[in-house]
């Protein structure tokens, strides 16, 4: 069977703890019954199942999904799997939410698709965390390693904007259409595969390789199926200086923010 969206979270030990509270939050506010797919390394899977239970969730391997040719880090591995994930999931398109996220109120199908199966696309220029990296972190967000990439990929693609545009923050929505168009139109005719363009990115224009990036800049500078922009689903708070900013203020109070965002992430490097 296939479906028109699905959610897929990719996931290993350390953060076992993190995705129970994510599945709870799930089972508790899918009121479309949306199939959710969860993958994890071989030897960590009976580990996963027990704690998660088998309900409502359909489990796969890592290798199922794809194996790297090339050695490379495991953040980058899983860069590659969520990819393949999109690609080969019986869902036309796919919610990737990481383990530190949750949903804190009710989410249906048509959150996010548009209409006609066309999903929204996250799409913006992330102003906010502009303007936190410079007054936290003393940094200039258009000359940042993010910007430098957006750039390179843009350069391969040939997008024409000159806006730095962010395609997230997590989760991420994707189409299979876009991943089809850009393996049919770019990755065959150049002799590529997702890995070994990314490797390729990586060792010419000296940048971390992007799924984010891959997927956004591809349907920005292709649109093989429309652009229906919309925000992020979830608030994300990806230093801890911005949870700490908010205390006290009520921003921080789940209520207050329900009708503006489905979920909240609270990044795994500060959080519980």
């Amino acid at each position: 069977m296939n479906y028109k969206l699905g959610i897929y979270i990719k996931t290993f030990s350390r953060d076992f703890l993190r995705v129970q509270r994510l599945v709870e939050s799930i089972r508790r506010f899918n009121v479309d019954n949306i199939p959710l797919y969860i993958s994890c390394p071989t030897e960590e899977m009976n580990t996963l199942q027990k704690l998660l239970g088998t309900k409502s969730i359909n489990f796969l391997f890592d290798d199922d999904i794809y194996v790297p040719k090339n050695p490379m880090g495991g953040w980058e591995q899983q860069m590659l799997i969520k990819m393949y994930a999109c690609k080969t999931l019986p869902c036309d398109n796919t919610l990737l939410i990481d383990s530190d996220a949750q949903f804190i109120r009710e989410f249906k199908q048509s959150d996010f698709i548009a209409y006609d199966n066309v999903p929204y696309t996250i799409i913006h220029e992330n102003k906010q965390v502009s303007e936190y990296e410079k007054v936290l972190k003393g940094q200039d967000y258009l000359d940042n390693g993010y910007s430098k990439a957006v750039r390179a990929y843009r350069s391969i693609f040939g997008g024409k904007s000159n806006k730095i545009y962010d395609f997230g923050p997590n989760p991420h929505l994707w189409s299979k259409k876009v991943f089809e168009d850009l393996d049919t139109k770019y990755l065959k005719p150049n002799e590529l595969d997702l890995e070994t363009f990314s490797m390729a990115v990586k060792q010419s224009y000296g940048i971390h390789f992007r799924e984010t990036l891959t997927y956004g800049e591809y349907l920005l500078a292709a649109q093989p199926i429309p652009i229906v922009p919309c925000g992020p689903f979830f608030k994300t708070y990806h230093w801890k200086e911005m949870v700490d900013f908010e205390k006290g203020t009520g921003l921080e109070v789940v209520d207050n923010i329900k009708s503006s965002y489905l979920g909240l992430i609270m990044q795994s490097n500060f959080s519980e």
